[in-house]
């Protein structure tokens, strides 16, 4: 899974992407920066100080937008107990899909609605102490640069664009007007593409009056979101690939197993070189107890292969996802996608029938695409 685990709140795990130690260090030089133009006298170690907890406190209120998101997909009926904090919108936005497009809605929405918030309480709080005089002059830098970027934080989540809260808008009013959740994403990525042409084109002008640096911030947001729409439509065309594939038909059939004892030089190598699936079972007593692959064989340096056992790095238990011969490759592939695994056992009762994998669906949908003429 992607994040490092920092809390458990509400529930849910809570993981912050890498991404934000680089958020952090920028948005501390920034407002050092700035506050030393605005305020000449004041200490150097106050403004980067006031900078780095600015940052933090922004890093609070963004798990804050994305608890919203995550209470109110929960509400609907949404699986899942991890919640990866990026900065800004979430890569498997256009994939996860709530029950409505009434639910659609308050799912997106519940993230903007929280930053405005908390953006408004903070900013008011922070004109509060500034009438109180200089004592609280700090704090109330703090509070006006965390309310500030949480106003901000809102107002571009609603940019109608995935991977943005506001595609998700979009998604879900065009999906009650055409009843077909499909249709809503596929206008939520043309309207996404335009928007990103948009900005970009605005971008440029600005280059052209001289302000190089917000130019190319504005236009960089437009080719990420433009990216993004492109992303989609890969997306739609791979989602309409695996419509009426059953898992059975997706899965690899070999049944090479290993059991929990064996050591990881016995089977390693096979691994790698793909003389053998790129997951393996692990079967004790005829009873598939837990899976092996390239991510577990790669964690683990070459020279402690023989003295680690299968049981030593294999995924098993409760987080063993698994997936059944007659059930629909969609379902088995948004499993597999969360499990971060490189493959899942499937399961006929207690029997095992074989092993889904990326590889055996990519070829399963390669065969499928040639056929239509499409490329995914």
């Amino acid at each position: 899974m992607n994040g490092v685990p920092v809390a458990r709140i509400l529930g849910f795990e809570v993981r912050l992407h890498l991404s934000w130690l680089f958020i952090v260090a920028i948005v501390t030089v920034t407002v050092a920066g700035r506050l030393s133009d605005y305020q000449p006298n004041i200490d150097p170690v106050v403004s980067w100080a006031i900078g780095l907890v600015g940052s933090l406190g922004f890093m609070l209120t963004v798990i804050g937008h994305e608890l919203a998101h995550a209470v109110a997909a929960r509400r609907d009926g949404a699986q899942g107990d991890a919640v990866v904090v990026h900065f800004i919108g979430s890569p498997a936005a256009v994939d996860i899909v709530a029950s409505s497009p009434r639910a659609e809605a308050l799912v997106a929405i519940a993230g903007p609605l929280t930053s405005a918030a908390i953006g408004a309480i903070l900013t008011a709080a922070a004109f509060l102490l500034l009438a109180y005089g200089h004592p609280f002059g700090p704090i109330a830098d703090v509070l006006v640069i965390v309310g500030a970027l949480d106003l901000i934080l809102a107002a571009v989540s609603l940019v109608p664009a995935f991977p943005l809260d506001g595609g998700r808008l979009v998604r879900a009013a065009a999906w009650a007007r055409t009843h077909d959740q499909r249709a809503g994403t596929r206008v939520a990525s043309m309207v996404g593409r335009w928007t990103g042409r948009f900005l970009l084109i605005v971008g440029l002008g600005i280059i052209l009056t001289g302000d190089t640096l917000d130019g190319v911030m504005i236009g960089l947001v437009g080719w990420f979101l433009m990216a993004s729409a492109r992303s989609v439509e890969r997306w739609l065309i791979l989602d309409d690939l695996v419509q009426g594939i059953r898992v059975g038909e997706a899965m690899e059939q070999q049944l090479e197993t290993v059991t929990p004892q064996l050591t990881l030089d016995t089977f390693a190598p096979s691994i790698l070189d793909g003389t053998v699936g790129p997951a393996l079972p692990v079967v004790l007593d005829d009873a598939v107890i837990g899976i092996v692959g390239l991510a577990q064989v790669r964690s683990i340096p070459q020279r402690s292969w023989p003295s680690t056992r299968t049981e030593d790095v294999m995924v098993g238990g409760d987080d063993l996802p698994i997936a059944a011969p007659d059930e629909r490759l969609t379902d088995a592939l948004e499993r597999l996608r969360r499990s971060h695994l490189d493959g899942l056992p499937v399961l006929d009762g207690k029997t095992l029938r074989g092993v889904l994998t990326r590889r055996s669906i990519g070829a399963i949908l390669h065969a499928r695409a040639e056929t239509r003429g499409e490329v995914p």
